[in-house]
């Protein structure tokens, strides 16, 4: 009887294109998120450095110059690249995630509760979350600050020639020089510090 059942069972089709396809591309999704990731960090510096340069080229050699015009093209690209590689960035990690989650709830165990943190562990993970840090935070406020004052009176002037016109226009171009050089220099490489896995501690007996 039972090997009647057995020859009954239609034998199992082997995997298709379409499954190794899949298999494939899951494979892939680490990859492709952390290319996406690391390029819209990249493109993110490049287009503050290229914001700053083109400010600098502006004030030595004039508005209409072609070297500050094309520092200026430059930043736009790199800041619409940077949009999009983050719009990239941001939905490979939203997938990955996913995945990862219906991998842990298919084998189940302790793969899908959340790890738990010791009090130190924390404790030092919120301490490496603060990028700008106390001193660095209210000047990055001021800067910007000093870009939103300056963008007013723009708007406000009652010409582009104007008094008021110029000096919007002045605070404008320093602050936002000033915000870049403080994230390329400053908040940028405290970030990447910040990447770095925290180092445990070995109790020597």
């Amino acid at each position: 009887m039972a090997d009647i059942e057995a020859e009954g069972v239609p034998p199992q089709a082997p995997p298709t294109g379409m499954a190794a396809a899949a298999a494939a591309l899951r494979g892939l999704l680490p990859l492709a998120t952390d290319v996406a990731t690391f390029g819209f960090l990249a493109t993110l510096w490049l287009s503050n450095a290229a914001n700053a340069a083109a400010v600098a080229v502006r004030w030595a050699c004039g508005e209409d110059s072609r070297a500050a015009a094309f520092l200026r093209e430059f930043a736009k690209a790199s800041s619409f690249t940077t949009a999009l590689l983050f719009v990239a960035a941001l939905l490979l990690l939203l997938r990955r995630r996913a995945s990862r989650n219906a991998v842990a709830r298919e084998i189940g165990g302790d793969e899908g509760r959340p790890a738990t943190q010791s009090p130190e562990n924390a404790r030092g993970r919120r301490h490496r979350d603060g990028l700008c840090g106390p001193v660095t935070t209210p000047i990055l406020a001021f800067f910007l600050v000093l870009v939103a004052v300056g963008v007013l009176m723009e708007e406000l002037a009652p010409g582009k020639g104007s008094c008021a016109s110029r000096v919007g226009s002045m605070l404008t171009d320093i602050g936002c020089f000033l915000t870049s050089v403080l994230f390329c220099f400053v908040i940028f490489p405290n970030f990447l510090i910040n990447l770095r896995p925290p180092r445990t501690k070995v109790n020597s007996s």
